[in-house]
């Protein structure tokens, strides 16, 4: 009998532990599948299908959600929201630290890389327009407040949770800009959220409102590698000579901030 209740309990903790990765990582356990396959899945919100069906199911996936989506409608120029998948192994192999033995793949590195916002400045993307690679960040730093545009070194140490940093950002697009970034984090996931609190200008013209550009990142140990959600919501200008290249620019700028953060171990 008590053998018996050994067994039973045993099993019950392997349904809860099982259910729990699941619920953990994806809604659906083929997404889970898929983008242990193909590295990355991307998923485009328009009026036909707005779901969020790549978003991570966390104890922060309604804040996320809220971020970056939360203003979300058929309207905006652009939302989407892209699922990556990488292995530890993978981030060894590609640090460029001579001593693989020894880079850092916990989550208290991760929580390192994405304070490092000085170290965004060189940050790649390829171009669509140009099929080339160019410069997404031409300049990057923290800065003290948004009405200082004085740099500051990056503030890495401790945990992020809860905390609230401010940069500015010279990109390729749309210019320079400040940007206000929030932290979360737990013992097996860090959360970026961004937005801007200056206006984007797409040449002479006026391309987002402060406030209008919000991107939110879910980075997800999961022991073996990491799951990097991003999520972004553009509401920009509708002219369509212009839409068209920005739309692309957004995309590149998915698969810029992943390679950025695998580069950084």
């Amino acid at each position: 009998m008590k053998l018996f209740m050994k067994l039973k309990n045993s099993v019950f903790f392997l349904f809860i532990f099982s259910v729990g990765i699941q619920g953990l990582y994806a809604f659906d356990s083929a997404v889970i599948k898929e983008v242990k396959e193909k590295g990355k899945i991307y998923h485009r919100l328009d009026k036909e299908n707005s779901s969020r069906y790549l978003l991570p199911e966390t104890e922060f996936s309604e804040l996320t959600d809220n971020h970056a989506f939360g203003e979300y409608s058929d309207k905006v120029g652009y939302a989407a929201e892209a699922l990556y998948y990488v292995k530890k192994s993978v981030l060894v192999e590609n640090s460029s630290r001579a001593d693989k033995e020894n880079v850092d793949t916990s989550i208290e590195a991760v929580s390192k890389i994405v304070r490092s916002i000085s170290k965004m400045k060189g940050m790649e993307y390829y171009s669509n327009t140009r099929k080339r690679w160019d410069i997404l960040y031409k300049e990057s730093y923290r800065i003290e407040n948004p009405d200082l545009k004085e740099p500051v070194p990056d503030l890495i140490e401790g945990s992020s949770d809860g905390k609230t940093l401010y940069a500015y950002q010279v990109e390729h697009t749309f210019g320079g800009g400040i940007y206000k970034i929030q932290y979360n984090e737990n013992s097996k996931m860090v959360v970026m959220k961004m937005e801007n609190l200056s206006a984007l200008s797409y040449g002479i013209i006026k391309a987002v409102e402060p406030g209008k550009l919000r991107i939110a990142i879910n980075i997800i140990d999961d022991g073996d590698g990491y799951f990097v959600y991003i999520g972004i919501c553009a509401d920009t200008i509708k002219l369509s000579v212009f839409e068209k290249k920005m739309n692309k620019s957004f995309q590149s700028r998915l698969d810029a901030i992943f390679k950025w953060i695998t580069l950084q171990f």
